[in-house]
């Protein structure tokens, strides 16, 4: 194998200046199969006043079946070969052709057969089968017909070699882009299975798609316990309704409080907040969810809820609040035309238990005092402390009367209080005022007002006893 390089040209400058060179000019490589030194040579020949797209031709040289392998190898970007068929064999060059199309797969490179012998022209099913692109014979590839037929091998390889070229360009960017969406998705997934809340999709048919590890540790289940199963068949629970809502656009969002029990069987207060996963199109895909545990704060607001209505000291309500509660009451019987009726009182003698026995013990008084009358009281009833030793009870839908058998027995029941003392148990006492709503009645603390007058009336004759409030007319 040989090869015949063009000599490099050089540009000379005016002046005697010396300019930069020149870029060079890659020739055209072609290569040559034959077994005849004198092809090669009289192709040089033919082929040195030619260029294609202002590039020469390059000759490569190939005397043999292995020669041309090897010069296949080092030149891989051949865009033509001229191919002798008869060589050491008489299908020696055929043998060429199938290495080159079969095990180099390399389908650029446009083969033109040549032969000395004109009449044995390869048949049709040949030149199909071994994919060759064009045949002449010898004794015709003048210097004119033999540009012509590397002129149209050329622009064929060019355009093949520009579509493989923009092939390559375009998968690699696919590739890229596939890599980037790839890794776009780990991230999210990522992301998503580290997220301290449990995040949940489900199918356009409610079946569970994908659940991330802190729902995984919340129901204790594997990464597949779920999968393919709805909310029924796993928690008991259908979300087909709210679902439903989502996936026919009549909602984007859904936010809702529930109660779950957890691994542990704990009930959890949950905040859920779902919203519909959509398409590029704007379909629905399905629905993805997320649940905040909001027990602690459910339980805090309970608390607080409690330190503001709630007695701190006896757990009676506390004036505040009963006065809220009473307003409301008043409202609604004024509106409905109910009955209502309050109970005012007062325990007696209650400085000098405080005075005597200390403040603890007045302390454990106030407690049995409001626990005897808690449990005398209906659930509708509301109980509170209105100040010191001073409480009073509110009685929806209830008349003076029945209102006057409530306070006398909780003046029994209060009686009936024993706190052990050392030198023997206390006696508790209270002294009781009641009054009814009247029909023009202004307001609760009107109404109030009269109870606490009936009240003073009672200790003023003697204590431990039940007055009713005068009417107002």
């Amino acid at each position: 194998m040989s090869v015949d390089p063009s000599p490099p040209k050089q540009r000379l400058s005016l002046k005697g200046a010396r300019s930069a060179p020149a870029p060079a000019v890659l020739p055209w490589p072609v290569l040559v199969v034959d077994d005849d030194p004198q092809v090669h040579l009289m192709t040089r020949v033919l082929l040195r006043d030619f260029e294609f797209q202002g590039r020469p031709f390059e000759i490569i040289s190939a005397h043999s079946v292995a020669e041309a392998h090897a010069a296949l190898h080092a030149h891989p970007d051949l865009p033509v070969v001229l191919l002798d068929v008869v060589m050491e064999t008489p299908d020696a060059g055929l043998a060429v052709a199938r290495y080159v199309r079969e095990e180099l797969g390399n389908h650029r490179l446009r083969i033109i057969l040549r032969t000395g012998q004109p009449g044995e022209a390869p048949e049709r099913q040949v030149m199909i089968d071994y994919d060759i692109n064009d045949y002449r014979a010898k004794t015709e590839l003048t210097a004119q017909k033999l540009f012509t037929a590397l002129v149209a091998a050329l622009r064929s390889w060019t355009h093949i070699d520009t579509i493989e070229r923009l092939n390559a360009t375009l998968e690699a960017r696919v590739a890229e882009r596939t890599r980037e969406l790839e890794e776009a998705r780990a991230f999210a997934e990522r992301l998503v299975e580290m997220l301290p809340s449990p995040v949940w999709f489900k199918d356009d048919g409610g079946r569970y798609r994908l659940y991330n590890r802190a729902f995984r540790d919340f129901f204790a289940i594997g990464e597949t316990c779920w999968h393919g199963k709805t909310s029924g068949e796993t928690l008991g629970t259908s979300e087909a309704a709210t679902d439903a809502q989502l996936m026919a656009g009549e909602t984007d969002r859904l936010d809702m409080e529930t109660t779950l029990a957890d691994a542990t069987g704990m009930p959890r207060a949950l905040m859920v907040s779902k919203a519909v996963l959509r398409l590029a199109d704007n379909s629905p895909h399905g629905i993805i969810g997320v649940a905040t545990d909001i027990t602690e704060r459910k339980a805090l607001e309970r608390e607080l809820r409690r330190l503001a209505t709630i007695d701190p000291l006896t757990g009676a309500f506390n004036r505040r609040h009963f006065m809220a509660e009473a307003t409301q009451e008043m409202e609604r019987a004024v509106r409905y035309g109910n009955g209502l009726s309050v109970i005012m009182l007062d325990i007696d003698l209650f400085k000098r238990v405080n005075d005597t026995h200390g403040h603890a013990m007045g302390d454990e008084v106030l407690r049995k005092v409001v626990e005897v009358c808690r449990a005398n009281l209906r659930e509708v009833d509301v109980f509170g402390r209105l100040g010191g030793e001073e409480f009073a009870a509110l009685l929806p839908e209830t008349t003076l009367a029945g209102a006057a058998l409530l306070a006398e027995r909780l003046r029994r029941a209060i009686n009936e209080i024993r706190v052990p003392l050392a030198a023997g148990d206390l006696r508790i006492t209270a002294s009781l005022g009641i009054a009814e709503r009247e029909a023009d009645e202004p307001s609760f603390d009107h109404m109030l007002h009269r109870a606490d007058q009936a009240l003073y009336r009672a200790k003023q004759a003697g204590r431990d006893r039940v007055e009713q409030a005068s009417s107002r007319g």
